[in-house]
């Protein structure tokens, strides 16, 4: 069998690497839109933004497996597949595989600011955004990011310098509402960056080099979009296998065509920790999915049924979550002392998530207790902490 990869993300080389390590019989195309070779995109929002040059530091493949012989590198644009003949069309070449596969990730969103040329509105996705950022950021003295999420922070933590005041603008009611109110006010205490919530765009202004908005106009000489992405599926959808949220798939990663799966940020399936369908992105979920059809394509199928987990670096913070909350859980700090918090989310006694900052030891056995089954949070308050509530399950 040979098989196609459309995308060369993490999801595109997790698939890769472990059919290369089992010894995968058939040939693989792999095809990377982008020039460069495929890398690590977390570290583009964090401290790799100091120096942009060091591409081999967030290099994703090892050498002997991306030189592997059964593997083809693509670097052109995929037009259309057409699933029944196994067709991948690009912009230079038609190609014939057994299986196509979609690891075709998200992007970033935009937002046209009136009076702002589109070429100024910075968004952190690509490694050519990062370098596009960051040739901008000596002439910056006044940075403004709108969005109030994971990458707003990080982007605000790396970009911090004693020239330039940075300031996160968000339209809803607070900052980081993906997580709980006691984990977010831990991340908000270090931030270098002042915080404005509920605000509106109106325009931006060009001699007073300033956005304009609701809340009168705030000095803006750089402007950073980081308000989320949008699944990459118009591909899928040209040939009825997707839609504007992502990608159905089974828990074995098959679309509704026997002969296209999807993987990584853009399958939309059930997630067995929650028992709904929905779309993540997270690097787990693309390890998890990749790994879940590498099995299936070396004949050793097993469902998907792994707890998402997710991090972020701010500063001299990390935040590690281990399962996903609604925005409505119920939260109750389990740990709180000067070097870490630990907050449990809950839906009554059923524990949804936990959040760790600076508590590395506790998200790696929040990790361990997911896997064995449900959590209690009554059990958690008892044992006093997530390792202790491990600990005592193994006994």
């Amino acid at each position: 069998m040979n098989i196609g990869i459309v995308g060369a993300g993490q999801a595109a080389c997790t698939l890769i690497a472990e059919l290369v390590r089992g010894q995968f019989a058939g040939k693989i195309l792999v095809f990377n839109g982008e020039s460069h070779r495929p890398y690590q995109r977390p570290p583009l929002s964090k401290t790799w933004l100091h120096n942009p040059t060091d591409t081999e530091s967030i290099r994703l493949l090892p050498e002997p497996i991306e030189t592997h012989a059964s593997i083809e590198w693509i670097h052109d644009e995929v037009v259309s597949i057409e699933p029944d003949q196994g067709v991948i069309t690009t912009n230079n070449d038609r190609r014939t595989v057994d299986h196509i596969v979609l690891a075709t990730g998200t992007r970033a969103k935009t937002l046209a600011i009136d009076g702002l040329p589109a070429d100024q509105v910075h968004v952190i996705r690509t490694l050519s955004d990062a370098i596009h950022l960051h040739e901008a950021l000596d002439a910056a003295h006044n940075i403004v990011i709108i969005g109030a999420g994971f990458l707003a922070f990080e982007l605000a933590s790396s970009l911090d310098h004693p020239e330039r005041t940075i300031r996160v603008l968000a339209k809803g009611v607070r900052a980081l509402p993906q997580i709980s109110v006691k984990a977010a006010d831990r991340l908000l205490e270090e931030t270098p960056a002042s915080i404005r919530v509920g605000v509106t765009i109106e325009r931006y202004d060009q001699d007073g080099a300033s956005l304009i908005t609701n809340h009168g106009p705030v000095p803006a000489d750089l402007v950073i979009v980081a308000i989320g992405a949008r699944p990459n599926t118009e591909l899928a959808s040209a040939c009825g296998l997707g839609t504007s949220e992502g990608i159905p798939t089974d828990a074995l990663m098959q679309t509704t065509h026997p002969r296209v799966s999807a993987i990584g940020e853009v399958s939309l399936h059930t997630q067995p920790h929650l028992n709904k369908v929905m779309r993540i992105e997270s690097i787990s979920e693309a390890n998890d999915s990749a790994s879940t059809l590498a099995k299936r394509l070396l004949g050793a199928p097993e469902p998907f049924k792994a707890t998402p987990w997710f991090w972020s670096d701010q500063g001299q913070l990390k935040l590690q979550i281990a399962g996903l909350a609604a925005r409505n859980d119920d939260e109750t700090c389990l740990i709180d002392t000067q070097t870490e918090r630990v907050v449990i989310r809950h839906n009554g006694d059923h524990v949804t998530a936990i959040e760790a900052v600076n508590a590395a030891k506790e998200f790696m056995a929040a990790r361990r207790l997911f896997e064995q089954g449900p959590i209690s949070r009554q059990a958690l308050l008892q044992a006093g902490s997530v390792f202790s509530l491990l600990q005592s399950s193994r006994s």
